[in-house]
């Protein structure tokens, strides 16, 4: 379960990171770093409030575009925890920051930058959120706003 009431970013729960997620290099695949800063999202979603019911009734957020920095390697029974920063968000948009570390490590494994949407069930189309989840996702982005912004966020690809 995410940290509650905190003003700093969400603290997914930590995981062990499982054999069958090692490629044949020895280290996690990139998928799975995608599929971590997925996770970390959905922690997100369950913290400002998106359960079956609000999906089934108002709708939920869809990421849109994703940005991923490979900056260490992870290894099969590493214990990872991911650090969650929204950088801004408003009625229809969240923009996402995740750092992925190992536990105990200061220095990251990957970071993960994401913008979803939020589509309304009855339209399918992009909507803003309703109720007591735009509320709380308002209310936590008030709280984020005040956090340091990453140096890596907004980076892109490119040759230097």
């Amino acid at each position: 379960m995410p940290e509650r009431n905190s003003s700093g970013p969400l603290r997914m729960p930590t995981r062990e990171l499982p054999s069958d997620w090692i490629d044949y290099n020895g280290h996690l695949t990139e998928s799975r770093y995608l599929q971590l800063c997925s996770i970390a999202t959905d922690n997100l979603l369950d913290h400002i409030g998106i359960d079956s019911d609000y999906r089934s009734d108002q709708g939920s957020y869809y990421t849109v575009e994703t940005h991923l920095s490979h900056l260490g390697e992870l290894y099969a029974g590493d214990r990872v925890q991911a650090l969650t920063q929204i950088l801004g968000a408003d009625d229809r948009r969240i923009h996402l920051f995740h750092v992925i570390a190992r536990e105990g490590d200061e220095k990251p494994a990957a970071t993960g930058e994401q913008m979803l949407l939020h589509v309304a069930t009855c339209s399918g189309r992009c909507g803003p959120a309703q109720d007591s989840v735009r509320v709380r996702l308002l209310e936590l982005a008030r709280l984020h706003a005040d956090l340091p912004r990453p140096a890596r966020a907004g980076s892109s690809i490119r040759l230097r």
